[in-house]
């Protein structure tokens, strides 16, 4: 488990965004080719390892993850986004696999579109630290 399962997992258990997206249109990474609109795609943007001496079986991870919101409409694609903040910022989700996990919202990037599928795009990045056993 990661950051991005994490981010995934408060997505999609979360009923303001899934009544926006349904958690099938919720994806850890690429969305599937010709995916219906809403939907949200996760992805890794950067990650570390803190280096502690003697770590011993878990190490502190930081990850930076991006979430992109893909809507048809602008008005659609804000509400989308503000619901995706709302549901992972400033939480400590209990996540199987990784423990410790504290979300904390980061940039929000550009607006985007895609003028010939008529897709409006938005991402929103999140820190995501946790503890993770090696």
């Amino acid at each position: 488990m990661d950051g991005v399962a994490a981010i995934r997992y408060l997505l999609a258990n979360n009923a303001p965004v899934v009544a926006l997206v349904p958690a099938a249109r919720i994806s850890a990474g690429d969305l599937p080719q010709g995916v219906t609109l809403p939907a949200i795609s996760v992805d890794l943007i950067s990650g570390i390892d803190r280096n502690i001496i003697e770590p011993g079986t878990t190490r502190h991870v930081t990850e930076r993850v991006q979430v992109t919101c893909f809507a048809s409409t602008y008005p659609a694609l804000k509400a989308l986004q503000q619901a995706v903040k709302r549901a992972c910022a400033d939480t400590f989700p209990t996540v199987t696999g990784i423990q410790n996990v504290v979300v904390h919202s980061e940039n929000q990037g550009p607006d985007f579109r895609d003028e010939a599928n008529s897709i409006r795009m938005g991402t929103q990045d999140f820190r995501v630290s946790y503890t993770q056993t090696i």
